[in-house]
């Protein structure tokens, strides 16, 4: 009579490799067992802990199984989400770190700075191509966080700026100490590339950019 080693655990190489689900593995599992019991032998037969043991393994396989696919589904959704919330994006103004300004003649032109933390006193200047400085703005004990600002496109002497872009330099201190500062310039999302994992912003003039740049959406 042929005999099986009841001593040594199932095989869950083979059950792996012939089977794709938890089902066809517990379908294989009580095939093995079946013939475990039929083939054991009367004087050492097989203890409760391995039957124990191996129904284990398959219940573990099965719920890792389950929970990949729940895990996938809900991963599907948030995706699903993420993308209708994004595209939603279409036609706003957003706010982008750029160094780099576009002003169109006669139209106030809306910039911004993001400070990593709080400050006594901040500098703003803008200048045109050649380095020319039209316009300076200071402000003193500014608290960490993100703000926007509005240019009326005069320089100094009050003189319509022409169409263009123009250059945005901030520093910014607190007492004699340099605080980081991100300049932020406004753009208009045109389109939306969301097949990646960071969607594309695509905003004209401005270029494009990832949608985890961006740094406040505009009303």
């Amino acid at each position: 009579m042929n005999t099986v080693n009841i001593n040594s655990s199932i095989n869950n190489n083979i059950i792996e490799n012939n089977n794709s689900n938890g089902l066809d593995l517990q379908k294989n599992f009580l095939s093995l067992l079946m013939a475990q019991i039929k083939n054991q032998d009367p004087t050492d037969p097989i203890k409760n802990t391995e039957l124990t043991s191996q129904l284990a393994q398959i219940n573990t396989a099965t719920g890792i199984e389950k929970l990949n696919n729940t895990v996938g589904k809900f991963s599907n959704k948030i995706n699903q989400s993420q993308n209708i919330q994004v595209s939603s994006l279409i036609g706003h103004h957003v706010m982008i770190p750029s160094s780099q300004i576009v002003h169109t003649k006669g139209i106030e032109t809306e910039y911004g700075m993001e400070l990593i933390n709080d400050t006594t006193k901040v500098n703003i200047k803008i200048t045109d191509d050649k380095g020319q400085i039209i316009y300076i703005k200071e402000m003193k004990n500014l608290k960490a966080g993100i703000y926007t600002f509005i240019w009326d496109g005069k320089n100094l002497d009050e003189e319509e700026m022409k169409t263009a872009k123009y250059n945005v330099a901030v520093v910014a201190q607190n007492k004699n100490k340099e605080i980081p500062v991100q300049v932020l310039s406004k753009a208009l999302v045109n389109s939306i590339i969301t097949s990646s994992i960071d969607p594309i912003i695509d905003l004209g003039a401005m270029g494009t950019i990832t949608l985890s740049k961006i740094r406040k959406i505009l009303k």
